[in-house]
């Protein structure tokens, strides 16, 4: 009787290391799963954020006062729902149809943060005439 509760007791025992071992590789899972998660919705910030500077820019220049921005404005990112988002426009030049604006973005995640500095050309339309 006592050599089959030590079977038991070592069936036991290698149980419980495998619990472990399947634990370790499910949390490494997890852990992967979650960065891509946050990298993606960094991704999709920044985009938004791109978005929505440029169709501030174009706004402002199809009405006439874009050509007077001379330095960086930096508008809300309140909506965005991310509270360490930021935003940077300027209109850098205006030539007949299209503007070269500069969007400056930047957010962050947990411990990521994602930065981008570009320069977009953006096709402006004609003002409405009544």
């Amino acid at each position: 009787m006592r050599r089959n509760q030590g079977a038991v007791l070592t069936l036991v025992i290698v149980a419980l290391m495998l619990v472990g071992v399947v634990m370790f590789v499910l949390t490494e899972g997890a852990n992967t799963m979650l960065f891509q998660a946050d990298a993606a919705y960094l991704r999709a910030v920044e985009r938004n954020l791109i978005a929505s500077g440029l169709a501030w820019a174009r706004e402002r220049v199809s009405s006439g006062i874009g050509s007077q921005v001379t330095g960086p404005v930096e508008l809300s990112t309140a909506a965005f729902g991310s509270p360490n988002a930021r935003l940077v426009v300027r209109i850098a030049e205006v030539q007949g149809e299209t503007a070269k604006v500069h969007v400056e973005t930047s957010c962050h995640k947990g411990r990521r943060t994602l930065r981008a500095s570009r320069m977009f050309s953006v096709a402006v339309p004609a003002p409405a005439h009544e």
